[in-house]
């Protein structure tokens, strides 16, 4: 008899399983979005901005069918020292945005971004979502599997500035 419910239990377990696995949205089961995907592996980079510029070397892995996550180390530049950071990105499938959380190891250098897009996209446009932005940066990201580009733009000191990056997978 106790054998007869085990396998009863079971089986009604498998059965809801299936039921809510079937429910999933489909970005779940199909793994993680293209532009995430991509990101996966190690790149080197470089940025250019009206101080000048640095050199970065990130590696990024799968955390999930929803999340990446990497570490970075970045050479120092004009006024910014050398600095190690750390980063996720995501997709809410439910909201068609992509998400950005992170941090590096200057005092106040950390953040949230978010980016409207279709799960699909390849190219999305990153605005600041937390903590608030006075300088309204925007950063249009395009990603291939061997490359990204960055354009990035906001206001500094009531004038508007730009920079821009590149990142090459190795």
């Amino acid at each position: 008899m106790a054998l007869l419910i085990r396998v009863l239990v079971l089986g009604v377990a498998v059965s809801v399983g299936s039921t809510v696995a079937s429910l999933q949205p489909a970005s779940a089961a199909a793994g993680l979005p293209p532009a995430l995907s991509a990101l996966v592996g190690t790149w080197s980079c470089t940025y250019t901005g009206p101080k000048g510029s640095s050199k970065s070397t990130y590696t990024i892995s799968k955390v999930n069918d929803l999340w990446i996550g990497g570490t970075g180390d970045t050479s120092a530049s004009p006024g910014r020292p050398a600095n190690k950071s750390f980063f996720s990105f995501g997709y809410d499938p439910k909201k068609h945005v992509f998400i950005t959380l992170g941090g590096s190891s200057i005092a106040g250098d950390y953040g949230a971004s978010t980016a409207d897009a279709a799960e699909s996209a390849m190219t999305m446009t990153y605005t600041a979502s937390w903590p608030a932005d006075p300088s309204h940066e925007r950063d249009v990201w395009h990603i291939t599997p061997s490359g990204i580009t960055i354009a990035s733009s906001w206001t500094e000191k009531g004038k508007p500035t730009s920079g821009k990056g590149s990142c090459t997978k190795q």
